[in-house]
């Protein structure tokens, strides 16, 4: 019997939608490199997980605040973190190539596997869709902002080797 279901993890649009979310949500100025993003933004999906994640003993607390999004854990059993994670890379880079195209992120940047948002005007529902979900999650979009300013992403400790969903042994640091 062949079963179809949807996952969000798997839908480029919906990585659009996750990666503008992150966007305003966060505040991204500058440029950011794509595997920060992309840990983000998995996160951002299963905030769930960050209680795996391996924090500062002063960010310990967030594990009290990924245990409240265990009801956002899917029907099925999902395959393990980094299964999921390099899963999703394509779909990730079909969105961020989707908003280089429209503009909102810069081309130069992109080549160098770099993310900068450099604008593009947001329709007025997708401004306030973005922001309802970043007002109900508040909790998560605040971690996630201090992820990425507080953790470095390459080397031994970094943001790689705490999640353990990337490789970081042969990072240039």
């Amino acid at each position: 019997m062949t079963q179809l279901t949807y996952n969000e993890a798997f839908d480029p649009y919906h990585a659009t939608f996750r990666f503008l979310r992150l966007w305003k949500g966060c505040g991204l100025v500058g440029k950011t490199h794509f595997d920060m993003l992309r840990i983000l933004d998995f996160y951002l999906l299963f905030p769930f997980r960050i209680q795996n994640m391996s924090l500062f003993s002063e960010d310990r607390g967030w594990r009290k605040i990924s245990k409240r999004y265990d009801d956002r854990k899917p029907y099925g059993e999902l395959p393990d973190d980094v299964s999921i994670f390099s899963r999703m890379e394509p779909f990730q880079r079909a969105a961020v190539t989707s908003l280089v195209n429209a503009g909102f992120l810069s081309a130069d940047a992109w080549h160098c596997n770099q993310i900068e948002f450099v604008g593009g005007n947001l329709t007025s529902e997708l401004e306030m869709r973005c922001s309802e979900l970043n007002v109900s999650m508040r909790d998560v979009i605040n971690v996630l902002c201090s992820i990425k300013e507080r953790y470095p992403l390459l080397g031994r400790n970094g943001l790689k080797d705490r999640t353990g969903l990337l490789e970081y042994r042969y990072d240039a640091v």
